[in-house]
Parts: structure tokens; sequence; C-alpha cells
């Protein structure tokens, strides 16, 4: 068959968090969609530093401990991923019980200013009480915090948070109305959900379930299909556990129940009921158990997950000779091709199948010349057979592949069997060795969501050009070049046309502080400022996500020419206004980033766009792998650069000062750049992959990339995404710097052989 007919007969589709630290005010938003790329880069390095063993702690290495790329990482991370929630499946929910630390009240200035409010001797007097009352209430003693407030606070702006702390603190079933008169009452509508999620998880935890069912409502909050964060699948769960209790659960719910047990990830310890319950129900037995353990068994990670599920199949359980056969081979799967493993049972074959699996999955290219010879050796079912050649598939497609690969997968995998996976990873490799009518062809069978992303509509319009469409071409090329994203602004440059910057500046109506004055939410801001409490957060979230856009504007602005460059990137980030450029893109710190841009030669702009991309230009800002401050340094790429540069370096602490972190990043982005011939997009991709992967993933067959298939073709999503940011906020910096507009690929990186 060929390749187009094989593509066209593919089947259309298939199927801020922020810590309000003086009050366990906690709040995890429901919606993740706003986290920004630097924040899902540092939950993945929080994930990943656990799956590596002891690699060296430098940018060159940083990447590495997100990255599976040897054996011993492979077992690391095979042990930290023992799901501790999956063990509870069995169990009835318990009851969490807090353990509660004396409290100890600051001290702080009662007299410090809030620029809504004048400082008069009552708000002073008003603050004392206030403090009071949360000294009360932390301490548990929430009769009399209420009883302050009566007294002394009833006007007072800070007073609601009083009532919210006597609803949260020792929480109990008969504030049940109070709770959602709270909520009802609409005054504070991110309190109102931070309360409501506490007392779902209370009243679940407790066997209230009508209660429950009333928060969350009849609709469930989620279409169960999308990909949800930990917050979501909770919330979900309680919705379908509530309705399980109250006889009011239908097919969807042992669906979902099914799908929160089988996934390989932990699921929340807030869908434990539901799998209680589900499990209760007859849902859950060893049949269940050992389709889990199959599909755990032949992942590179999960190991202890893989052991513990074993662990849990009694002696006398059918399965059990099974397991441990398997377990038998799971080190080495490889084994399964021995000689002393023949034909037998059915014990023996399902057991042969799982372990040529996990030998597909962990080294595709080793295992794909035995293929043929296992196949016809164990009698190999047309199932089983196409199961395995989807895993040496995606194997095949994941890594720098060669074109023989490529072509194995066409020949050997239906295109009908195709998952929106492989399409996608096989759109990536047509890109890579130029099968323009593959891509072309490739993207009508995307499933929708994929069709809306912006890197594949503009692949669509480079296939139609590569192809001779050119008038569709110019079409879909105009379209792209709308979007203000790394695809956008290169359709444009490609066109000639001005990039779409979008930029949404403030309105000449809105001023300060007028515009804010009577913005409650805004007065309680300042007025947490002035008392010095990270509840402030939660305050600065309620303007931008409720306020005016008059009114969260003035406060963005409030806080950029405050130097409070943190509030105002949050602001953009809960309040979605991703074309306000001045706050989303703030230009902190310029004396100290102009003043190592001129010493080291590397562009201002692209020390912003790094800088920006790692650490929201947050100067404290520590990931969980240890990286540090504004250019997020790891401690021994500080001390290798210190050491170089003959500089006096004193470990983590020094990464912190921002001067610091800056000469020692610049210095690093300097090597990186004269490492790479000055082409940004390999010394960005080094800085964060590490300098040592940029040679594996250039061309070895000779063919010349362009840098834009090259930039698609990063095998690692992080850096793939990472590297077109940094190139975008490049743009968008030089442009708010200057007021000039740059291309976004330079002349020896559009002309670099990749």
């Amino acid at each position: 068959m060929k390749l187009s007919n094989l593509v066209k007969s593919l089947l259309l589709g298939t199927s801020v968090c922020f810590l309000a630290a003086n009050f366990n005010c906690a709040y995890s938003a429901q919606n993740n969609g706003n986290k920004t790329a630097q924040t899902q880069k540092k939950t993945k390095k929080a994930n990943s530093t656990k799956k590596t063993n002891n690699t060296k702690n430098s940018n060159t290495s940083k990447s590495a401990n997100t990255k599976k790329n040897s054996k011993n990482s492979q077992k690391s991370a095979q042990k930290k991923a023992a799901p501790k929630s999956n063990k509870n499946y069995y169990k009835a929910p318990i009851e969490r019980k807090e353990v509660k630390q004396p409290y100890v009240a600051p001290v702080v200035d009662l007299s410090a200013t809030n620029p809504l409010l004048a400082t008069t001797p009552k708000l002073i007097n008003q603050r004392k009480y206030f403090k009071d009352a949360e000294t009360a209430a932390k301490k548990g003693d929430t009769a009399e915090a209420m009883r302050i407030k009566r007294n002394h606070l009833e006007d007072y702006p800070l007073a609601l948070w009083i009532d919210y702390w006597y609803l949260t603190n020792n929480m109990d079933v008969a504030k049940y109305s109070k709770v959602v008169d709270f909520i009802n009452s609409d005054d504070h509508k991110e309190l109102s959900q931070i309360l409501k999620n506490k007392y779902i998880d209370f009243l679940s935890r407790h066997g209230n379930y009508k209660q429950v069912s009333e928060l969350i409502g009849k609709k469930k909050p989620f279409n169960d299909d999308m990909e949800m964060t930990s917050s979501q699948q909770t919330l979900q769960c309680r919705f379908y556990e509530a309705r399980w209790h109250l006889g009011q659960a239908d097919m969807s719910a042992q669906i979902f129940a099914n799908k929160i047990y089988m996934q390989l990830k932990p699921y929340p310890s807030g869908c434990s009921g539901l799998i209680y319950v589900w499990g209760q129900n007859g849902n859950l037995n060893d049949t269940n158990r050992m389709d889990k353990f199959e599909r755990l068994y032949i992942q590179r990670r999960y190991a202890d997950s893989t052991r513990n599920l074993a662990s849990e199949f009694s002696a006398d359980s059918k399965f059990k000779n099974r397991i441990n056969m398997a377990m038998a081979l799971y080190e080495d799967p490889s084994k399964i091709l021995n000689e002393d493993y023949v034909p037998g049972s059915d014990d023996d074959h399902r057991v042969a199948v799982l372990a040529f699996k996990r030998f597909a999955n962990l080294k595709p290219e080793d295992a794909n010349p035995h293929f043929e010879y296992f196949c016809k050796k164990f009698h190999i079912t047309p199932t089983e057979r196409l199961d395995i050649i989807q895993i040496i598939s995606r194997g095949f497609l994941g890594r720098n592949s060669t074109l023989d690969e490529v072509n194995w997968v066409d020949k050997h995998l239906p295109a009908i069997e195709w998952t929106d996976e492989i399409k996608i990873m096989r759109m990536r490799k047509a890109i890579w060795f130029g099968q323009w009518n593959v891509v072309y062809d490739l993207y009508n069978h995307l499933n929708p969501n994929d069709k809306k992303e912006i890197n594949w509509k503009y692949w669509k319009a480079r296939a139609a050009y590569e192809i001779g469409q050119k008038d569709q071409s110019l079409i879909l090329m105009k379209e792209v070049a709308k979007d203000r994203s790394f695809f956008g602004f290169l359709a444009a440059q490609e066109l000639g046309q001005q990039p779409p910057f979008n930029h949404e500046r403030i309105s000449k109506t809105a001023k300060w502080p007028s515009t804010v004055a009577n913005n409650k939410a805004a007065i309680r801001f300042f007025e947490f400022k002035a008392l010095d409490s990270a509840n402030a957060n939660i305050e600065w979230n309620e303007v931008a996500k409720h306020g005016t856009n008059d009114e969260a504007m003035v406060m963005a602005d409030w806080a950029l020419s405050s130097g409070n460059v943190n509030y105002a990137i949050m602001s953009v980030i809960a309040g979605k206004r991703w074309d306000a450029l001045d706050y989303r893109f703030p230009k902190a710190f310029l004396n100290l980033y102009q003043k190592y841009s001129s010493l080291t030669n590397v562009p201002l702009s692209f020390l912003y766009g790094i800088s920006r991309q790692e650490s929201m230009l947050n100067p404290n800002i520590k990931s969980p792998v240890g990286a540090v401050g504004l250019m997020q340094l790891m401690p021994e790429t500080a001390r290798v650069v210190s050491k170089k540069n003959n500089w006096d370096y004193n470990g983590p602490r020094d990464l912190v000062i921002p001067e610091n972190n800056i000469r020692l990043g610049s210095a690093y982005l300097k090597d990186m750049l004269e490492r790479f011939d000055n082409n940004r997009i390999l010394a960005a991709a080094a800085y964060n992959a590490g300098p040592n992967r940029i040679p594996r993933w250039k061309s070895a067959d000779g063919k010349k990339r362009d840098t834009p298939m090259f930039i698609e073709n990063i095998p690692f999503k992080e850096t793939r995404l990472y590297v077109q940011n940094v190139l975008l906020y490049d743009v968008i910096y030089k442009k708010l710097l200057t007021g000039k507009t740059d291309l976004l690929l330079k002349d020896n990186e559009r002309k670099y052989k990749y």
C-alpha cells in the first residue's frame, strides 16, 4: 500500500495556586489551565527528580533529571512511583486528624499605610483587634474571635475573614447552613470557593453526602473524558461518591471509578472514597487488579507500584502463579527468548506476551529483530501481535528514528490502528523527513483538539506549500499569523508581515487610585499588605479574576510601578489577560540585566526571555530539583561558572541575590551561545536540557533540516516548548524595551544546518 493511501485510510479522529500561609488557606484552583509553562516545567522537574539517580547538579544535567535516559534513572524512577493512595482501595476512608502547632502572632507595624484608607487612630485600633481575633481563631477559640468581631470590627474591611475562620476552624456539620450563607452571599468569590472545597472534603469524609451533593450541584463538575488535574479529579470523585451513596449513581459513575483506579499515576486521596464504594459494590476484583498489573508491568517506570500490586494477590488467587512467573522476568524481560521458556499453559503464554511487551517498550530496537521469531514460537494471536507492533511503533517514533524505522511502522501498523498519540508522533517524523504529502493528509485525521493546536495548523500550511497547493497554503498561513505564539510569529515572518503582538494597554479612563478606591478586594489586599499577611495573595486574586478590567489593570500597573513584578504577572495569569504585555512581561531588575548584557554581549531581550520562562522573574524561587533564582541556576553550574571566571561563590544562598544570579546566568548563557555558533535555538535548548544532548538531536543522515523542523522534533516536550517560548519572549521583550520589531529567527539561525 502506498504511504499516501495508508494515511488516507486513517479513521477521522478517535474517540494561581496561591498559599495563604497565615491561616491554612491553601487554594487549589479547579482549572490548572492557568499554569504557565514555567510552572508546568517546575512540576515536571519535581516528579522527574525522584526518578533519577545521582545526576550532577548543573544546568547541563538539570533536564537530565527530568528525562529517562539511563537504566539507573529508570530503576530509580520505578522506585519513586508507588501510588500510596492506590493501595487503599479496599479500605474505608479514614478521617484525617489535624495536628495543630501552637500559634505565635507575628509582630507587625499597625500604622503601616494602606493607600486606599486613611491611617486613622480608629483604623490602627481595628487592626489591633483584628490581630487579636486572628490569634484567637488560630488557637482554636473561634468564639472569642467572633466576640471581638461583633464588638469592634463590624465595619472593618477584613471582618469577613473572621467569619471564614470561624467556619473553617473546627469544621462542623452544624455550621453547614452558615457555610451556605457565606457562599451565597457572594461577598468574596475566592474565599467562597475555598470554603466550598474545604466543606466538600470535610462532609465527604464524614459521610454527609446529601450536603456534599448540594454544594457540588446536580451537574457533574467536568467532562469525564477531559484531562483533569489532581484537584479536578478529586472534585469529580466527590461528586460521584455522593451520588453513589444517595442511590443516584448511573453507569458513568462506575466507568469513571474504573478509569481512576486503572490510571497508572497515583489517584488523589480524595478519590479513595469513590474507589471504596465502587469496590464494595462488587466492581473491584482480581480481574481488575490483573488488568492494572499488566498495564503497569510493561512501563519503564512504576516498579514499586507493580511490585505492590503483585503482593496484593492472595496465595489462592487464580492469577498468583502468573504473577510470580511475570515478576521473575521483570528485571530482564528479554530472558523470555531463552530456550528454557517454551509454550505451555495459558499462564505460560500470557506471561510470555507480557514479558515481550515490556522488552519491546524498554528496548524496541533490540526487541524488533526477535519479533517474528517470538510470534512464531509462542503462537501469538492477531490481537497480541498488533499490541506489540503498537509498542514498537511508539518506541521507533518517539526517538531519533531512522527512515527505515519509520518505514517499518508504516509497513507493519495498519493506519486504522494508529492511536492519537501515534498520529502525532508520525506527523513529527514526516516533518523531519520532509514527507509533505503525509503531513498534509495526516493533519485531516488528527483528533479535533489536536487540529486546533497552532503548530499543526502551521504544518498543514507548510505542507500545502511544499506539495504545490500554494493558494491554500497562503490562506492557512495568514490565519496562523494572527496568533501570538512562536508559530504565529514564524508565519508572520515568512509572510513578511508584522507579528501579532495584540498589545492591550491600560485604559485612559483608568486612574490610580480612584478606579479601585471602592473595590473592597483591593482595600482588603492593601490591608493584608499593611499587616504583612500572605492572605494578600487571595485578595489579589479576587481583584484580578472578579474585578472589572480597569480595576485589574490599575492594580497590575501599581504592582509594576512599585516593584511587585510577581503581582503584575499573577494578575495576568489569574485574570487571563494575556494581551496585557506590560504586566505579563515586566522589565524587572532592568539596570542589572542591562549591565550584564553589556558585559557578556548576550542580547538583553534574550536574557529576559530566558529569565521570564525560567522563574517568572521571581528572585527567590527555588525549583524542587534545586535550581535557584531569576535564571534558575543549579548550584553546581554556579560553582563551575564562578571557578571559570575567578568569582567568589558561597553556595546556593548567593543565587537568591539578583545581581549574583544574573551575573552567573548571563555568563553561562554566553558560554552556550559561543558553544553553539551564536544560535539561540541551540543555546536555549542546551540551557534547558543540557549541552551534551544537542549534537544527538541534530541530523545524522546528512540531510539539512530548517529551524522549525528541528524545533518540532526536539524529543523532550518540555524543551520543545521551552525553546518556542524563549524565542517568542525574546521578540516581545525587544518590542517592549525598544519599540522595535525584531525577527523571530535570525539569518544565521535560518541558514543553520540542523
